[in-house]
C-alpha cells in the first residue's frame, strides 16, 4: 500500500493554511458492500490508538476485535489484515495529526506563535493521557527494525511525510524574509522535530509539566530571536 503525500498551498480566502492531500489513501471508501454496520472512522481511530499504547508486536486481531465490537471477519473484509490494519492505522494516526496542526496554523502571525501554539496543544493539553505514548511513527520505527523490515520501511516514510508540514511552514517564514538571514529550512525542520521528540521522551517521565514548559517558552524564545520585524 503506497501512503498518502501531502503538501500545504496557502488558501486565497482564509489566512489559515489549507492541508491538501495529493494522493490519499483510501481508509475508508468502497471496502464494505452493502449497508454500513459501523462507523469506520471511529473504529479505525480506536485500532490506531491501540497499536499507539500497546505496539504492533503486542496486537492481536482477536484484541482488535474485542476492543471494537466487531468480528475479526468484518475486520478484514473492511480493512485487511494485520499489517494493512496497521498501515491504515499509521495514515491516521498522521492525517489526523496534520488536520490538527494546520487548523491552528495563521501564517499572517510571526512564526514563533504558530510554533506555541503547535507544542503548547501537544505537550500542555490537561487530561492528555495519550501523551505518554511516546509518537506512534517513532514507536514503530524502533520496535520493527529488527523483526519487521518491510513496516519499519513504511512506519518511517510516514514519519518523513509528517516532517513535511512543518518544514513547509518554515519555508514560508524563510521564502518572505521574515527570519533572519542564513538559517536553512531543513536545519529548522531538523531542530523542531529534534526538539519534539525530545518533549515526548520527558513526557513520560515524574511531573513533566514544569520540566515541558520551561523547554518549549526557552525554545520559542530561541525563534523569536531569528524573527525580524515586519515592515509596512
Amino acid at each position: 500500500m503506497e501512503p498518502m503525500k501531502t503538501y500545504l498551498v496557502p488558501d486565497s480566502t482564509r489566512t489559515n493554511f489549507v492541508l491538501t492531500v495529493t494522493k490519499r489513501v483510501n481508509l475508508f471508501g468502497s471496502l464494505m458492500t452493502g449497508k454500513k454496520q459501523f462507523d469506520e472512522t471511529e473504529v479505525l481511530a480506536q485500532i490506531s490508538d491501540h497499536f499507539w499504547e500497546h505496539g504492533y508486536g503486542a496486537t492481536r486481531v482477536d484484541q482488535l476485535s474485542a476492543l471494537t465490537g466487531l468480528t475479526k471477519t468484518s475486520l478484514y473484509n473492511a480493512f485487511g489484515n494485520k499489517e494493512s490494519l496497521f498501515l491504515k492505522s499509521l495514515d491516521f494516526y498522521v492525517e489526523q495529526g496534520l488536520n490538527l496542526r494546520m487548523r491552528q496554523i495563521d501564517p499572517s502571525r510571526p512564526l514563533s506563535e504558530n510554533l506555541q501554539l503547535i507544542l503548547e496543544s501537544a505537550f500542555l493539553r490537561k487530561n492528555n493521557e495519550k501523551l505518554s505514548y511516546g509518537c506512534l511513527l517513532t514507536n514503530s520505527i524502533l520496535e520493527l527494525a529488527g523483526s519487521e523490515p518491510r513496516l519499519q520501511e513504511e512506519a518511517s516514510k510516514r514519519y518523513d511525510q509528517s516532517c513535511v508540514a512543518i518544514r513547509q511552514l518554515f519555508a514560508l517564514y524563510v521564502d518572505t524574509k521574515r527570519l533572519a538571514p542564513g538559517i536553512g529550512v531543513d536545519d529548522l525542520t531538523d531542530m523542531f522535530m529534534t526538539f519534539k521528540q525530545g518533549l515526548r521522551v520527558q513526557s513520560r517521565n515524574r511531573h513533566p509539566d514544569e520540566v515541558i514548559q520551561r523547554s518549549i517558552r526557552t525554545y520559542i524564545n530561541l525563534m523569536r530571536s531569528i524573527e525580524l520585524e515586519e515592515t509596512s
